[in-house]
């Protein structure tokens, strides 16, 4: 599986920073209140951090025993279980659905945060949660990325020249 794109996700941050500034601008524009994420958005997200690693410990702990085992002189040492590789893949492709979330609710967030402080007028109350919101989303990107590295094969460079492994 390729690892994460950031091409696309600098395309959806971007997509997504544009449509909640314009939003946002038409929002305030036409008499309505400038979007504030809740503090719901805030704990869900730093939930699903937490579960994302969790997820991919058993991945992480397989990798470091095996590495130890490598490592090992001793012969007498049991080789660990291998985790289901279906779990695996699953865990990859939550974390590449974890990571173009997270870049849609930065680019969101950002958004909206500079259409605040573009504003004659700074509504204060919007800041902090949205900031927040903000601020935690770049948490599941990073986690997204590290799960990401746990995932990935040890000689997992890719293929060569454009050739086809067989």
């Amino acid at each position: 599986m390729k690892p994460i794109s950031a091409l696309s996700l600098v395309l959806w941050f971007v997509f997504a920073t544009a449509v909640s500034f314009g939003y946002s601008g038409w929002a305030v524009g036409n008499g309505a209140r400038i979007p504030v994420s809740g503090i719901s958005l805030s704990v869900s997200l730093a939930v699903a951090c937490v579960v994302l690693i969790a997820l991919a410990l058993p991945i992480w702990r397989y990798k470091r025993s095996l590495k130890k085992l490598l490592e090992s002189k001793e012969t007498n040492i049991q080789r660990p279980v291998p985790v289901d590789p279906f779990y695996a893949v699953r865990v990859l492709l939550l974390a590449k659905a974890s990571a173009v979330a997270a870049a849609l609710f930065i680019g969101w967030h950002l958004g909206v945060l500079i259409q605040l402080f573009s504003a004659p007028v700074v509504a204060i109350e919007a800041i902090g949660p949205n900031l927040s919101a903000g601020l935690v989303s770049i948490a599941l990107l990073i986690c997204a990325f590290v799960v990401q590295a746990i995932c990935r094969l040890p000689n997992d460079a890719g293929p060569k020249d454009g050739a086809v492994p067989a």
